[in-house]
């Protein structure tokens, strides 16, 4: 006896799962620390497909790569160096579950056998907000921050602290300053805020270890250059 034909519906029910791991891939961009780690060949392996990460930049953030969608871990790929064995060599991507946009930093790493290592940053608009900065500490040691009329303390791990002055652009003061010593301000500068761009800001120590100064390195993302967002797709409806 011939089996019943399946109802059109359940065609579509098991094409959507088909399409399930496309539709909630994870995008992955990626952040060069200098430009010497910019000019490295570097890849992203998701699975077995490798794909190079060709426009990796100290200033600004790649183009989105697929990151894939619950499977193998991502490995970020070595290609201008070789193992033993004669194949490139690899280093674990670490995605923190659930998260929904990661920026990978890149770093220099002279211990690991890829010259790497890397931080991954939660850079969804919607916990990283338009108008908000994000500062992460990198000096070693614990910092004060005061942007505008808040005061944060930043930790002396890369722990990313969120500051959203809200508000109309407008000219905004920073300063830093040790937590110990709130009086020797070891920065202080005037910087625009603009409700339409974010920064995220890494505190670095300053050349001059003498006065104990620090510098910053700012990567701003404006959403009025940002390609609009494709609509989602949709399923034509398919008759009984």
């Amino acid at each position: 006896m011939n089996p019943k034909p399946r109802h059109p519906l359940v065609f579509l029910f098991l094409a959507l799962l088909s399409l399930q791991g496309t539709l909630f891939a994870i995008p992955v961009r990626f952040l060069a620390w200098d430009d010497a780690v910019a000019a490295r060949k570097i890849a992203i392996q998701n699975g077995t497909t490798v794909t190079p990460v060709a426009d990796l930049h100290p200033n600004k953030r790649s183009d989105a790569l697929d990151g894939g969608a619950g499977g193998p871990p991502l490995q970020l790929v070595a290609l201008d160096r070789d193992s033993k064995d004669g194949k490139p060599v690899t280093i674990e991507i670490k995605l923190a579950a659930g998260i929904q946009k990661p920026l990978v930093l890149i770093l220099p790493d002279p211990k690991h056998v890829t010259g790497l290592r890397t931080f991954v940053i939660e850079d969804d608009a919607t916990n990283f907000g338009w108008g908000t900065i994000r500062f992460i500490n990198a000096t070693g040691k614990a910092l004060l921050v005061r942007h505008d009329k808040a005061i944060k303390k930043l930790p002396a791990a890369w722990t990313p602290v969120d500051v959203d002055p809200g508000g109309e652009a407008r000219n905004t003061g920073v300063q830093v300053a040790l937590p110990e010593d709130t009086k020797s301000i070891l920065y202080s500068a005037v910087w625009e805020h603009d409700p339409a761009v974010r920064k995220l800001v890494f505190i670095i120590p300053g050349r001059e270890v003498r006065t104990g100064a620090v510098e910053f390195k700012i990567i701003p993302e404006d959403r009025r250059t940002l390609a609009p967002a494709a609509p989602p797709a949709t399923v034509a409806p398919t008759a009984e």
